[in-house]
This record gives structure tokens, sequence and C-alpha cells, in this order.
């Protein structure tokens, strides 16, 4: 298997020939309107725990294979934590609902060796942090937390399987005397490092200080903070299964959401190096999915079910949190298109008002439209750019007002993880590639 992601080559999920458990699921598929699938999945997490842990490496593997059959608008799914032949029958006959369902003999099914443990990267990502910390001139205790996930994917749709994923990435959660961040990052690499050792300085200099509760007319999110906005109030609005809630989804194609500065794209094969994606968890090839085209809804995020439900809407967006659970429509790579106006005049008409550079919370009510959005730490905004630091910021509005409310778009894009994605409960990453906006009228909660 070559991996679709990063032009390397791990150790392939499934060594055994594909064909023979397509063919199983052919000989499910009965009338009517039937569709069938195996979904097999390897997940990986390595953990380096802070220096002053008495046991620092912490490994948690699994594999395991799901069968789903769709039949009327309705899915069975069946799920089993190894990979193998009789696992695979056992699942058939769940959705089947009859024992023997595709013959007596299961399918031969074998899986590859895991991928090599590497430990230098985690290794090292203490000590670069600390560089790049004490390259602004300052320097506090701190502990640190690194972990690499890997996944692995391969999806079989009789009578066709789709091409294997692999995704590597990483995340850091680092605790200081004054709080914890946490964060996904693409590498652990000085140019990922670098953002993280700003919000700790930031959070540094902002410490003790109460929250800041007079409303500001201007506020100017940096990238960071601006992808969060996107991810709730764009891409968790623009899912297929949240639009359902409150009417029929593909009947928002078309609305107006925000002002023509707004170019929004869903693209998986965008995402960062190592986690690019080429098809999504169902087997269906992922597309450049325009979610706001000027402003306007265009392309709601689906996945098959919902594309089936409402015709206009394109699949490619299905993403599962595990084996156990059936897939939904989500995001995966969010970009907002940079726009014309240099970042210093962002700035120079935001004087007198709040920057943003990240936002640790947020949350959309996906019934009334509500989205609360909380920053541990602002600054205000002075005639050279961003100066004095104020304590947490707290930001309650409609998704419509927020995106009406973007005035501006910077011109230089910078690409990071936009974080967890928490909806129903399931985590799943969410990468991102956003300029700098300024945003205005906005109110900030008491």
């Amino acid at each position: 298997m070559r991996s679709n992601a990063n032009g390397a080559d791990p150790r392939p999920l499934l060594t055994s020939d594909v064909a023979a458990p397509a063919d199983a699921l052919g000989r499910l598929v009965g009338p009517g309107d039937q569709q069938l699938e195996a979904f097999f999945e390897r997940l990986e997490t390595v953990e380096l725990l802070p220096l002053s842990a008495p046991n620092r490496v912490r490994l948690r593997r699994e594999q395991g294979l799901g069968v789903r059959k769709t039949e009327n608008g309705r899915s069975r799914l069946a799920a089993a934590d190894t990979i193998s032949g009789p696992a695979f029958a056992a699942c058939c006959d769940r959705v089947a609902g009859t024992a023997r369902s595709i013959g007596t003999v299961p399918p031969r099914i074998r899986t590859g060796s895991w991928p090599a443990l590497r430990l230098a990267e985690l290794e090292q990502a203490e000590s670069r942090l600390n560089r790049a910390v004490n390259r602004r001139r300052v320097g506090f205790p701190m502990e640190i937390t690194a972990r690499r996930h890997r996944r692995q994917v391969q999806v079989i749709r009789s009578p066709i399987a789709a091409a294997p994923q692999f995704e590597e990435y990483f995340s850091l959660q680092v605790t200081t005397p004054w709080g914890v961040w946490g964060g996904l990052l693409p590498s652990l690499a000085d140019e990922d490092l670098d953002p993280v050792a700003l919000r700790l300085v930031d959070r540094l200099r902002s410490r003790g200080l109460p929250p800041h509760r007079r409303a500001p007319g201007v506020i100017v999110l940096g990238p960071n903070a601006a992808a969060v906005l996107l991810h709730e109030v764009v891409a968790h609005a623009l899912e297929a299964d949240t639009l359902g809630l409150s009417g029929v989804p593909d009947q928002v194609v078309g609305l107006k959401l925000g002002g023509p500065e707004l170019d929004v794209v869903d693209d998986p094969r965008s995402a960062p190096l190592a986690c690019k994606r080429s098809n999504d968890d169902e087997g269906t090839p992922v597309i450049s999915r325009w979610l706001l085209r000027r402003g306007r809804v265009r392309q709601p995020l689906a996945d098959l079910a919902w594309a089936e439900r409402c015709p206009s809407m394109i699949p490619g967006a299905a993403r599962r949190a595990s084996r156990h659970r059936l897939p939904g429509p989500r995001t995966t790579h969010l970009e907002l298109l940079p726009g014309t106006v240099p970042e210093r005049e962002l700035f120079a008409e935001a004087v007198g008002g709040l920057y943003l550079g990240e936002f640790d919370r947020g949350n959309l009510d996906p019934l009334d439209g509500r989205c609360v959005l909380r920053a541990p730490c602002g600054r205000r905004i002075g005639a050279s750019g961003p100066a004095d630091y104020t304590g947490p910021i707290e930001i309650r509005s409609r998704a419509v007002d927020l995106l009406a409310a973007v005035t501006a778009v910077a011109d230089r894009p910078l690409a990071g993880g936009a974080g967890w994605c928490a909806k129903d409960g399931a985590l799943m990453p969410v990468w991102a590639r956003c300029p700098s906006i300024r945003l205005e009228g906005l109110q900030v909660a008491d």
C-alpha cells in the first residue's frame, strides 16, 4: 500500500486480496435498494508523558472492522474488535439476520504488521518548544505531554474497494502554573511549535487579568481563531445532519450567510501532508467543496445517506469516529480564501478594538443557531498593532450575525489545526488554512 498522505510506504492494513470480502458482500445483497460496505481500521496512539512521570511512554493500539447494511434509508451496523475472516463473517450474519449469510467458509482476511514505533520526534518536542519560548525572551516551567496519532482505513463496497488511507498527526498538552493549553499539530517541527510558543507567551503575559467585559467596536481574529469560528459557524452549520434538524437541508443552497469576502472550502485533499485524504470513510472520493461562495451557501457537507435523501447534495464528506459508530457528514480541512487586505491595514482600521489570537472553546446550538466562543486572552489594538493584554473574553452571538460582521479578510493565510471536533461526543481532528479577519458590530458577553 502506498500512502495517500505523504508518499511514504506505511505497512499495509490488509495484506490479503480485498476481492474476497468484496465478493462476500456481493452475496449479501438481496432484492430492493440495498448497499453493503465493510470498514477496516487500525488506530495507534503513542504518548510521551512529562519528564517527572515514572513510566513516560504509553502505547495504545487497536484494530477492528465494521459491516454496514443500508436499506430504505435505514442502517444496520455490526462491529468487531479484531480483523479476521471469522469476525467479518460474524458481522455479516448480524446485519443480514441469518447464519452463514456469506457461506460456510469465511473469506481469508489478513493484516500487516504495525508501523515502526518512532519516539525521537516526541522526545524532542519539549526541548524544541522550550527553545521557541526562549526566543521570545521569556521562560517558565511547563510539563509537556506529546502524542502521535496514526490511523489506517480500508473501505470495501461491493464490488469495489476504495484506496486505503493513512493519517498521522500530533497533539500536545502543555501544563503551566497558570493553566493548561492543548491542541493539534501536523508535526512537531519548529515551524509548527513556534505558534504554540506564541500562544503560551500570550497566556503568561495575560495571567491574572480579569475577564474583559467592555464591548469593542472592532475585533480582529488571528488565523487560528478564525479557523475555530469557521468550524463552528460554517462547517457545523452546513453539515447535512445539522441542517436536517430544522428543515430540508438542500433548501439552504443559495442562502446568503455573509458578505462577498467569505469564500470557504472544505477539501480533505489539501489537509496537512500526512493527513490528506483521497476518499472518505465510506470509500467515496472526496471533492473540493465550496461551503460558501461569496457569502452564499453552495454545497453542504453530505454523506451517502444524506445525498440519497437530497439528490442535489454531493457525498464524499463522511467521517467515522470509530468502527462502532455510523458515518456522518463532517468537515476535514477548512480553508478561507485570502482577501486583498494586507494584515497591517487590517489592524490600522481596527485601532481601539481587540485582537484575539485563539479560541480555546466553541459551541454552536444546532436548533437556534446561537454560538459561544471563548478566548483565554486578548490584546488591545493600538496604532502599531496589538498592544496591551486583556483577560478572558467570551463572544455570544448568532451564527448568521457572526458571519455578517466579517468586513475584511487579510491576504496571508496560515495553516494549522482548528482543533478536535467533539460533535455528538466523538473526537475527530479538524484542519484549517485561514488568514486573519476583521469583525465589526459584535457584542462581548457579560
